[in-house]
């Protein structure tokens, strides 16, 4: 919902604090650099106390300190609170990918971990047009409307944190909900497949794993336009169209809905093939597509649909993506490297906004950017390609096995 809801609040307080675009994207940005400073440590820790504990602190301070963010007035403060969003944030995400790897075995990861992720989209479906009429809130007991939008972001935030403890659990070992021979069987599958992974248990392997590598630098290649799309996709949709805010919000989730269908279908079909390379290297080309198309094409509706297949390639991509790590790795290993490549690809998180701030506010526009980072969209599907192919059953052949 934050990525959104910036993108929305600059509408209003970029205008309200004298806010560059180049304040703009700095501080958009930032929000990456604490974030990916303590990935690893948070995530190793989420695997030392378990997921129930770590995942409900993550969230309550996250939510703590995005009401702060309704109390900026000077760069310098929002500069600081959008890195501290990102410390406390920290190890959410890679959290969570560590944590469903603990649930399903891995021809079932990929659609797993692809519904996870509708999140994203699902917050720009809801959180689009709703974030957009909050800003109609302005005036209201005072407060302007971003302000209204980080209050009413941060709290539920903290609520759902605390409601974490008592109903996650750390594992299906644990579970009550599982009849006992279907958690008898997920038990002994996944800890087969823990111990038929390539490397062994070890952080510092993790660490050093070219494979690992090369998969953070092709998200963070991608990462810098999906963010920059995030944050900037608000401005450049009225700035195209002159429509209200509101109407800017539902053009967001309209964009957002086709999305979730496309996450859905890609992360399906790499789990029924038991292939990942081809499912995360096509929707990263249909990602440059759409920069190239919104960079290049002048007529507003045709620029939008362009604009649109941005979101919707990179977010085909996560499910086969994010399946990947947890095929070669296991335990600490696991936790490590799969923060590694979130903090990798979290680098172009923090250079997407601001490369977009410091061109638009050079050329008045956002064709370079959009040119550039489409150019890296290409580049990551290519590597993508090259990354060498980790062997995993179809859930045709997993049925069949079983």
């Amino acid at each position: 919902m934050d990525r959104v809801n910036v993108g929305l609040a600059a509408l209003e307080m970029n205008a309200d604090l004298g806010f560059s675009s180049t304040v703009f994207g700095l501080g958009s940005g930032i929000f990456f650099l604490g974030y990916c400073l303590f990935e690893i440590p948070s995530n190793i820790i989420l695997e030392r106390v378990g997921a129930r504990l770590w995942i409900a602190r993550i969230m309550v301070t996250w939510g703590l300190i995005c009401v702060g963010l309704m109390l900026v007035r000077t760069p310098p403060l929002f500069y600081l609170l959008r890195f501290l969003l990102g410390v406390a944030e920290a190890g959410f995400f890679p959290g969570v990918i560590y944590y469903l790897s603990l649930w399903y075995p891995s021809a079932q990861r990929a659609r797993a971990i692809a519904a996870f992720m509708t999140a994203v989209p699902v917050t720009g479906l809801i959180g689009g047009p709703l974030s957009g009429a909050l800003l109609g809130l302005d005036g209201i007991y005072g407060l302007k409307g971003w302000q209204w939008l980080f209050l009413l972001e941060g709290l539920p935030a903290m609520v759902l944190g605390i409601s974490v403890i008592f109903y996650l659990n750390d594992g299906p070992e644990t579970t009550r909900w599982l009849a006992p021979a279907e958690r008898d069987w997920l038990v002994e599958t996944l800890a087969a497949e823990r111990n038929a992974c390539l490397l062994r248990p070890d952080i510092r392997v993790a660490l050093s794993d070219a494979t690992v590598w090369k998969l953070g630098i092709v998200f963070l290649l991608t990462a810098a336009g999906f963010y920059g799309y995030s944050f900037w996709a608000p401005l450049v949709i009225k700035s195209l169209t002159g429509l209200s805010n509101f109407k800017v919000g539902l053009v967001l989730g309209a964009i957002s809905a086709i999305t979730i269908v496309g996450m859905l279908l890609n992360g399906y079909h790499s789990d029924r093939k038991g292939e990942r390379a081809l499912h995360i290297a096509v929707p990263l080309l249909v990602t440059a597509v759409g920069f190239l198309g919104c960079a290049l094409l002048h007529q507003p509706v045709l620029a939008i649909i362009a604009l649109a297949l941005v979101p919707l390639g990179h977010c085909a991509s996560y499910g086969p993506f994010w399946s990947m790590p947890t095929q070669f790795l296991t335990g600490p290993a696991a936790a490590a490297g799969i923060a590694l490549v979130t903090m990798i690809a979290n680098v172009g998180g923090f250079a997407g906004p601001a490369l977009i701030g410091v061109l638009k506010t050079r050329t008045g526009t956002h064709t370079d950017a959009f040119l550039l980072l489409g150019g890296l969209a290409v580049i990551a599907a290519l590597l993508a390609l090259r990354i060498g192919p980790i062997q995993t059953p179809s859930s045709e052949q997993a049925a069949a096995a079983s």
